[in-house]
């Protein structure tokens, strides 16, 4: 028995040790800045944590210029880049940027791709912060940092699926008039109409739409035309959806008290010994 509890103890001394080192890292890799492999024009121009600071409110800003600015910002301080979601890789992008969440990040995170290997695809955090931090994502991700900022600023806002081809926002940016804008945060576009107007007339959005197909690189593989924006707005299979925090934020707070949970015998008989 006192073997196994000496066993015990070591291993939550070194998940103790492994949450400690996370402390003092960061998600967001240097190395975003200058990635080329990308099919956006100027993909990411703001950097971690300045992007924090530009995200705040300011004086006097009403909800409608909040929402505005910080979809430009949001969309000028994320990479639009996750190779390899979705599919059986063992392509090192996925840990180039920690699209896989890294043992010092969370080792209950981690341990899926430690069993799954090559068959478990990047992990999209549902709190916005982690997200913004590794700076990296696609439409969804971006979605999820707007949303989560507008929230904490006492905007009522929503996560839209957009035909299963696209996410964005969708922001209640007016409370007396109940005013509602879809936020394009992939392209830094503002939609002032909600989505039954949007769906009831696609051709609406065309004009904020306009340039999309110039954000793009040229030759960029897969790249959205105005025309297919609209087309994904006017299929009428739009939905809002939410993400399930609760599974991740336990397994934040369980990240801290197994190690605890695994000394504690050991350590109890060390003080009864003294």
């Amino acid at each position: 028995m006192k073997s196994f509890q000496k066993i015990i103890f070591f291993i939550g001394l070194v998940l103790l040790g492994i949450n400690i080192y996370g402390l003092f890292k960061s998600l967001r890799e240097p190395g975003i800045y200058n990635e080329q492999n990308t099919k956006k024009v100027n993909d990411i121009t703001i950097k971690y944590p300045e992007v924090k600071e530009q995200l705040q409110r300011k004086d006097g800003e009403t909800d409608k210029d909040f929402a505005q600015r910080i979809t430009y910002v949001v969309t000028d301080g994320m990479l639009y880049y996750w190779k390899g979601a979705g599919y059986k890789t063992n392509n090192d992008d996925l840990r180039k940027y920690n699209l896989r969440v890294p043992v010092w990040e969370n080792y209950l995170l981690w341990l899926p791709y430690a069993l799954k290997g090559k068959d478990y695809a990047g992990y999209e955090f549902s709190n916005y912060k982690k997200n913004l931090e590794r700076g990296v994502g696609l439409c969804s991700t971006n979605s999820i940092v707007l949303k989560g900022v507008l929230n904490k600023y006492g905007i009522k806002a929503e996560l839209w699926d957009i035909d299963g081809h696209h996410v964005v926002t969708r922001a209640l940016v007016d409370k007396e008039k109940n005013e509602w804008w879809m936020l394009d945060a992939s392209y830094g576009i503002v939609v002032p109409f909600d989505i039954p107007a949007i769906e009831a007339n696609p051709e609406i959005i065309r004009d904020a739409y306009k340039d999309v197909a110039s954000k793009y690189k040229p030759n960029a593989p897969n790249a959205y035309s105005t025309d297919r924006i609209i087309g994904y707005y006017g299929s009428k299979n739009n939905h809002a959806y939410s993400m399930d925090g609760l599974k991740e934020t336990l397994m934040y707070w369980a990240k801290w008290i197994i190690p605890f949970l695994l000394m504690l015998p050991y350590g109890l008989r060390l003080l009864r010994r003294k």
